[in-house]
Order: structure tokens, then C-alpha cells, then sequence
């Protein structure tokens, strides 16, 4: 993989403790983006959205599974409903002001 540099250790263990969330994952370092990027087979998985190698990586990695997909999807439509109904409370808000 051009490019790539495979992460064996790392301060945190980060590269070993990924192999808890699954014993498939491989992490490297992709030199041309500055990501840290974790792969299965070659195929990529996801690329951290984290400038460092830290605990945030490892739960990103555990939210993001396939298995989760079902409750990822339920939380984006939760979250965009929030924010649908914040910006109808802004709109009538601007709207009410307007009237008087």
C-alpha cells in the first residue's frame, strides 16, 4: 500500500488495543493525508478524524463497527430531527419578531 507506514507501537498501544475491537484490524499511517487509517484485508475501515493516536480512537472504532449500524443510523436521524426542530423554533422566533 503506497504510501502507508504500519503502525506496530505506539505510546498509547493504540495499534494493539484496536486488535480488541477486532483481532483484523490493522493500523497504519497514511504519509499523504496525515491520518492514521485502520484497514481489514487491504480494504480501508475508517480513517480517524484525530490529528493524534489517543482513547478517542478506539471508541471511534467501536461506534463505527458494522454491528452498530442500526444504532448509528437511529442516532443521525435523532440528531438531524434536533436540529430540524431548532431551526423551526429559530425560524418562528425571527418570524414573531418581525410582527411586532
Amino acid at each position: 500500500m503506497n504510501g502507508l507506514e504500519r503502525v506496530y507501537g505506539d505510546l498509547y498501544d493504540i495499534s494493539s488495543r484496536l486488535k480488541e475491537v477486532d483481532d483484523r484490524y490493522e493500523l497504519y499511517f497514511n504519509r499523504r493525508s496525515g491520518k492514521f487509517e485502520t484497514y481489514i484485508d487491504g480494504a480501508l475501515q475508517f480513517a480517524t478524524p484525530f490529528d493524534k493516536l489517543d482513547a478517542r480512537t478506539i471508541v471511534y472504532a467501536k461506534k463505527t463497527r458494522v454491528e452498530r449500524l442500526e444504532n448509528l443510523l437511529d442516532e443521525i436521524e435523532r440528531n438531524n430531527r434536533l436540529l430540524d426542530e431548532k431551526k423551526d423554533r429559530e425560524t418562528r422566533n425571527v418570524l414573531a419578531r418581525e410582527n411586532f
